[in-house]
C-alpha cells in the first residue's frame, strides 16, 4: 500500500512540476500501453485487427498513437546487432499499426493522420462523454479500478479506471473520468483496449504535440490522398520523389552505395524522432510476413464509430 501511495504522490509531484512550465512546452510525464483489438469485418470475426497502442500523458494533455513501429524498429535493431546477422532481415507482423493518432491539448482535439510517411492534422470537435460511474471494482495491473459506462458514436462502452493514476485520460477519444482508464470495451466486444503497462517518464523529451512537419488539412483532402495511395502505392511514392525497392532504400538496392536505415524511437510524440541510423548496406534481403496466428481481414464493414 505504501508503494502505491508513493507512486501516486510522485505522479502528483510530476504533474505540479509540469504544470509550472505548461505554457512553455507540454512534455509527457508518463505513458500507458494497451493491446487494441477491433473486429473490423463482421463477416470474419476471427480475423480481427490488433495493435499495440500507447497514450502519452502530460499535465494538461495526452497523445494516443500506435506503438507497433517502435516495436518493429527494436526488432530490426536487435537482428542487425546480432553477430550472427547474415544480411537477411525478417520482419514478422503480429499487429497492424493504426494510421491515426489523437492529440488532446486541454479540451482541444486534433486527429493526426499518416499517409505514406507524411503527417496531416485535422481539428475535431472534442467529445463530451456522459459517464455513469458504478460501484463495481476490480484490480488491473495491481491498480484498484472502478467501473464506468458511456455511449459514444453508436457503441456502449464499459470502462475501468483508477484514481491511483491521476490522469483524466485513456485510449483513443475515451477520457473524462477522475482517473486513468486502464481497460475498456464495447458491449459486443468488437472494440477493446486491454491494459499492457504503465511507465513514468521523468525528464522526458517526448512532446504532447503534433509532429513538427504535420500539415493542416481537411477530411476531404485526406480521403483523396488515402485513396490514391491505396490504388497505387508505387506511383504515389514516385510522385512524391520516393522510390520503393523491395522494402530497401533504392540507394542500397544494388549493394554498391552505402546507405542507412533509420530506426525509429519514441523521443517525440507518436514515435516521431529517430535513433541512430543503422547501415542498410548490410541488408541483402527483407522478408515481411504475418505471424502464424495473425491474419487480419482487409475489409472494414464495422468501423469503430458506427455513428459519424
Amino acid at each position: 500500500m505504501k508503494a502505491k501511495t508513493s507512486i501516486k504522490l510522485t505522479l502528483i509531484g510530476l504533474l505540479l512540476t509540469a504544470s509550472a512550465s505548461a505554457q512553455e512546452s507540454q512534455k509527457a510525464i508518463a505513458k500507458v500501453h494497451y493491446i487494441f483489438t477491433h473486429v473490423n469485418d463482421s463477416t470474419q470475426r476471427e480475423k480481427f485487427l490488433r495493435d499495440e497502442v500507447v497514450t502519452y500523458l502530460g499535465s494538461a494533455g495526452s497523445y494516443y498513437t500506435s506503438y507497433s513501429k517502435t516495436r518493429a524498429s527494436e526488432d530490426v535493431e536487435k537482428q542487425m546487432k546480432d553477430p550472427a546477422f547474415d544480411g537477411n532481415l525478417t520482419i514478422t507482423r503480429n499487429t497492424s499499426a493504426i494510421p491515426e493518432s489523437y492529440l488532446f491539448e486541454g479540451e482541444k482535439l486534433s486527429e493526426i493522420v499518416t499517409v505514406a510517411g507524411d503527417n496531416f492534422v485535422l481539428e475535431e470537435e472534442s467529445p463530451a462523454l456522459d459517464w455513469s460511474i458504478g460501484e463495481e471494482t476490480k484490480t488491473i495491473g495491481g491498480y484498484n479500478c472502478q467501473q464506468a459506462t458511456a455511449t459514444f458514436k453508436g457503441r456502449a462502452y464499459n470502462a475501468w479506471f483508477t484514481s491511483e493514476l491521476p490522469f483524466s485520460a485513456g485510449p483513443w477519444k475515451l477520457r473524462g473520468l477522475p482517473g486513468l482508464i486502464l481497460e475498456v470495451s464495447d458491449a459486443k466486444k468488437e472494440v477493446q483496449w486491454t491494459y499492457s503497462g504503465f511507465d513514468k517518464l521523468e525528464n522526458s523529451a517526448i512532446a504532447i504535440a503534433a509532429p513538427e512537419n504535420a500539415k493542416q488539412t481537411n477530411r476531404k483532402e485526406i480521403n483523396k490522398l488515402q485513396e490514391a495511395f491505396k490504388a497505387n502505392p508505387q506511383a504515389y511514392m514516385e510522385a512524391k520523389g520516393r522510390i520503393i525497392t523491395s522494402g530497401v532504400p533504392a540507394s542500397s538496392a544494388g549493394g554498391s552505395a552505402r546507405a542507412t536505415i533509420s530506426v525509429q524511437g519514441t523521443n517525440a510524440a507518436g514515435g516521431g524522432g529517430s535513433a541512430p541510423a543503422m547501415d542498410a548496406s548490410r541488408i541483402k534481403s527483407v522478408n515481411i510476413k504475418n505471424a502464424d496466428n495473425y491474419s487480419p481481414s482487409r475489409t472494414t464493414n464495422n468501423p469503430i464509430e458506427l455513428i459519424p
